[in-house]
């Protein structure tokens, strides 16, 4: 081991050092996915630190989703991460296929309730006018990444209800029953907590981490036909951006290039 990663003069907790120098070593390849790294006993010999101190770094590690830890097991390298370019307009499971990823949804439920003023404002209609809420998990390698809850307007896109909603992509069911053709989108991205609901759902503690994206997707006309809030697992999801500086006539600016999402299953 490089010594000079856990160096006692710096002022960087040793904890930091470790989990730092245990994370590259991951990317380094030295641990593939799925193997069992050294325990906790064996890190400590091999970077001269107390167990305490590689607790800290893996307990850390674990948060972020690179490990996973299992009592009476050990330490084990958690899959790669899996990648969607949410610069698409494709469906969750339609960005996924496009990489060889199959996603499997589960119906929750649907409903039509009367829009509350959130959502009628997202879909510009009147409060108290017909929705229909559609609610879904998706999972990727069986294991819950995303609640999704979906909503439109029912006079735009009532002949859905006819649909397996379970098994279609609500993103095409717009094109090929509603005669609606998506062509943008504005998101907003925010980190969040999970509640009881959401925790219960997406197989994690109340109160994990996690992100939380709302979209609203307009027609060619412009009308918005569909209003998502997905709430996504903090410990299985990174965001990733790349800017690209391009010179425009009104001279050099930062153009935003690719945002990828990066679900990370185990």
């Amino acid at each position: 081991m490089d010594t000079q990663l856990v160096d006692r003069s710096k002022p960087v907790p040793l904890y930091h050092q470790v989990k730092d120098s245990v994370r590259e070593r991951i990317e380094a390849h030295e641990w593939e996915p799925g193997m069992k790294i050294p325990t906790e006993k064996e890190l400590a010999a091999e970077y001269g630190v107390s167990q305490i101190t590689i607790k800290q770094a893996l307990s850390r590690l674990d948060m972020e989703g690179l490990i996973e830890r299992y009592q009476g097991r050990g330490t084990f390298v958690c899959q790669p991460p899996l990648v969607q370019d949410i610069f698409t307009l494709a469906g969750f499971s339609a960005s996924f296929a496009q990489a060889g990823i199959e996603i499997e949804s589960r119906l929750i439920g649907t409903a039509v309730i009367p829009a509350s003023e959130g959502i009628s404002r997202r879909l510009s209609i009147d409060p108290g006018e017909s929705v229909i809420e559609v609610r879904r998990v998706r999972l990727a390698k069986n294991v819950p990444v995303c609640l999704q809850t979906s909503y439109f307007p029912y006079k735009l896109c009532y002949s859905i209800l006819d649909r397996n909603l379970a098994k279609e992509s609500l993103f095409e069911l717009l094109k090929e029953t509603c005669n609606l053709n998506p062509t943008r989108a504005d998101e907003a991205l925010n980190a969040v907590t999970v509640d009881d609901y959401e925790a219960r759902i997406l197989m994690v503690p109340p109160a994990s981490p996690a992100f939380l994206i709302r979209r609203t997707t307009f027609n060619k006309s412009g009308a918005p036909v569909e209003f998502a809030k997905s709430v996504l697992r903090g410990d299985r999801c990174k965001f990733t951006v790349s800017l690209n500086a391009e010179t425009t006539q009104n001279g050099r600016e930062l153009k935003e290039g690719l945002i990828g999402i990066k679900t990370q299953v185990s």
